[in-house]
């Protein structure tokens, strides 16, 4: 007999054999002239007669490789609290093999719809499927250990794919003061100290970084608008972790940029005392 029906032919006489004789009519027969304990010690060697057959036949054609030591020890256990459960609780003794019918059937339902044979082996999936692919990663520059992390973050990616980095500092200007004036000298010197620190990371990675200073009302609306005029792929964001000890999850800036980005957005939120 092949194997494929071996394991068919064990799973009826296993499930029929337990149906038999957990069937009321039959039960209270066998456990009046036998009694409970007896009967008991009869359904369990039954039990075992078919089901310790069944798994050596599974097993003998399933794996080359012996069986490890604790599959032999919980085997044995957990069928014996099956077992247990299945006398000691009506509603399993009928719940228990349709479950067990349902499993079959699914599993040669998965077999076949792969065109697999029952027993064959399958082997496991050896590659994961391409990561995003990007081509422009725009991180906005933010001055301190954050700032530093995120531009660090942004060069990694951009070398691992390929792509280049855009590096942006945005100027929030107040309205009192018009856009296009003149930054002030120590706002300045800020931003070119930090792009340069951007443009240095990026030569020491091989890594192309593109540098800018923009003048805002608002940091969120700018780094969107940055991002969809210059087709950024990612946006590379860090979150404050003050920014939990309040009422919201990440800062207004964040907030707007998940919102309203026209493309992928990495938020990196760092854990209490990160910089401390």
């Amino acid at each position: 007999m092949e194997p494929t029906l071996q394991v068919l032919f064990g799973w009826l006489l296993f499930g029929g054999s337990h149906t038999v004789l957990s069937h009321p009519p039959v039960r209270d027969r066998l456990v009046a002239r036998l009694g409970d304990r007896v009967f008991l010690l009869v359904y369990s060697l039954v039990a075992l007669a078919t089901f310790v057959p069944l798994v050596r036949t599974f097993f003998a054609h399933r794996i080359a490789t012996p069986v490890p030591l604790p599959a032999l020890i919980g085997a044995p256990l957990t069928f014996a609290v099956w077992v247990l459960a299945l006398i000691t609780h009506p509603g399993a003794r009928y719940a228990g093999p349709a479950w067990l019918l349902i499993g079959l059937g699914v599993y040669v339902a998965v077999r076949r719809r792969r065109e697999v044979g029952m027993l064959e082996d399958i082997e496991p999936v050896v590659t994961l499927p391409p990561g995003a692919a990007y081509r422009k990663v725009l991180v906005p520059m933010k001055l301190g250990d954050i700032g530093e992390e995120m531009v660090a973050t942004a060069v990694a990616l951009a070398k691992e794919r390929g792509a280049t980095v855009e590096a942006v500092f945005v100027v929030r200007v107040p309205r009192r003061f018009p856009l296009e004036g003149a930054l002030p000298e120590d706002v300045r010197q800020l931003a070119e100290e930090s792009l340069a620190e951007a443009r240095a990371l990026g030569e020491e990675n091989g890594v192309e970084v593109v540098t800018h200073t923009i003048s805002a009302r608002s940091i969120g609306h700018a780094i969107v608008d940055e991002a969809r005029d210059h087709g950024a792929d990612l946006i590379v964001l860090g979150s404050s972790p003050r920014w939990r000890r309040q009422s919201r999850f990440f800062s207004p800036t964040v907030d707007h940029v998940l919102r309203h980005a026209p493309c992928e957005v990495l938020v990196v939120a760092f854990p209490e005392g990160t910089f401390e």
